[in-house]
């Protein structure tokens, strides 16, 4: 099978997985933020949500309630919403109804998050594919995309899903760059003349993907800068003055971010107000850089290795990265250094959360997420290395995350280990999350399997049909010359 296959049948995959199932609208504060914003805009016609008391995630401002949410999710959910809304109306059904608020968040997730975070999989799989064998790069992609953070918060309107797609996209596009400069610089003083477009594209699309990632999730802002950095070493590269990528990067990046002072113009009256600076249901927020003061080593323990939100407890599959810094250091130190430093530095500043580092009721630690694309390279080189281990332990990671999507994503902090304490008992009570097989009548557990079958299936068929060296170019067929 074709690589452009494999990215297909990548795309189809995990718009089943995260379109199959959607998470409750109102047991999560966050996604419940985003949707009253959405349905206060499309009903009431203002970015005030004062008709939807329902959630502390919110900034109050002169008498009145906003969402404190960074506001590229919204703004990139709200076409669908609007169509779901709309479809909503000629079937007769209440948009502030409980079927209404359902249909709706699924809608809108499906529409924006699950289509952006599926493409994003398909291009994490191309920029992997350029450094390991296409079967291990495969693996690699569906252990992230399927056994971590992508898949839950694709049910549901986090950011964090659509954080990691932007970021594999800006990978993609700064790779492209370089391969671009490679071939460009040895011919720069013969033919110095590119056309425009050809010589910005790739910094243009990776400048769009980092502001669209900091837009919608502010954590996500160690791995946009890290990614600026990795730009200007490539950049570095050229021969020709003029083909600089900044450029294109913040021509590419300002629309985008110019989302967060609009909406603190329009909500505040100041584009330079922060609504997190204004919400009054955590007063924790307003202390140290928005609730995070300094690295704590207990707090680091438990979001890499704790039940209750730790990343390798959720997601096995990523401390296989640890085999896969040894090559990367030995064989592309650059690349190590940002595959290994930007992630270590998102735990380490991350862990200075202490006031709430499981991240209210959501599953694994969603503040990890952006750094997720930069692990996924260490782990292919560690697939490609011990195949069957890899491929064990992926599986594994895929199971456990499905599974508790499809449970219950957003399990509260105050559970120690919501896997034996939370999952287990809601499914053997038949407890799960609204999804397509309960819709069609099925029961839960024969919903679950049928979910599982076709993920896991759909899964192995990929990696069977994905072949373990690059594919050769087409030969062409002089016969039709």
């Amino acid at each position: 099978m074709s690589l452009l296959r494999t990215q297909i049948g990548l795309v189809l995959l995990f718009l089943f997985a995260a379109g199959y199932v959607h998470q409750t609208p109102k047991n999560c504060p966050t996604p419940l933020s985003r949707l009253d914003l959405l349905h206060a805009l499309f009903v009431h016609g203002t970015l005030r949500i004062d008709a939807y008391d329902n959630t502390p995630d919110k900034a109050t401002w002169e008498g009145h309630s906003y969402s404190d949410k960074a506001p590229g999710t919204t703004v990139l959910a709200l076409p669908p919403f609007v169509a779901g809304a709309l479809a909503l109306q000629a079937a007769g059904v209440g948009l502030d109804t409980p079927e209404g608020w359902l249909v709706s968040s699924w809608v809108a997730c499906f529409g924006s998050l699950t289509l952006l975070t599926a493409i994003g999989a398909a291009v994490l799989f191309a920029w992997l594919a350029h450094y390991v064998p296409p079967r291990s790069a495969l693996i690699a992609t569906l252990a992230v995309f399927l056994g971590s953070a992508p898949l839950p918060y694709a049910t549901m309107l986090f950011s964090h899903s659509l954080v990691v797609a932007c970021v594999a996209i800006a990978l993609y596009a700064i790779y492209r760059y370089s391969q671009q400069v490679a071939e460009v610089a040895p011919a720069a003083a013969s033919a110095p003349e590119i056309p425009l477009f050809r010589s910005q594209r790739w910094p243009l699309l990776a400048g769009f993907a980092c502001g669209w990632a900091l837009a919608s999730e502010y954590t996500a802002g160690l791995v946009v800068v890290a990614m600026l950095f990795w730009l200007i070493l490539e950049q570095r590269r050229s021969l020709q003055p003029w083909n600089s990528s900044l450029t294109p990067f913040f021509i590419g990046a300002i629309p985008p971010l110019l989302l967060i002072p609009l909406y603190s113009w329009l909500c505040f009256g100041n584009p330079f107000l922060l609504p997190y600076s204004v919400n009054q249901s955590f007063p924790a927020m307003r202390e140290g850089l928005y609730a995070i003061k300094w690295p704590d080593p207990e707090t680091a323990w438990q979001l890499l290795l704790g039940p209750t939100r730790g990343l390798f407890f959720w997601t096995p599959f990523l401390a296989l990265a640890l085999v896969g810094y040894r090559e990367l250091a030995h064989n592309h130190t650059r690349l190590f250094w940002l595959t290994y430093a930007v992630p270590l530095l998102q735990v380490v500043v991350i862990s200075g959360r202490v006031w709430d580092w499981q991240a209210g009721p959501t599953l694994g630690p969603r503040y990890l997420a952006p750094m997720l694309p930069l692990m996924a390279l260490p782990c292919a080189l560690a697939v490609k290395r011990l195949p069957k281990t890899g491929l064990i332990i992926a599986g594994v990671s895929v199971v456990l995350t499905a599974f508790a999507t499809f449970v219950n994503a957003s399990p509260s902090g105050n559970i120690h280990n919501p896997l034996t304490e939370l999952h287990w008992p809601a499914l053997l009570k038949g407890s799960v999350q609204p999804n397509l097989g309960t819709a069609l009548g099925l029961p839960p557990v024969a919903s679950l399997l049928l979910y599982l079958a076709v993920v896991l299936g759909g899964a192995a068929w990929l990696i069977r049909a994905t072949p373990t060296v690059h594919p050769p170019p087409p030969t062409p067929d002089f016969r039709l010359s």
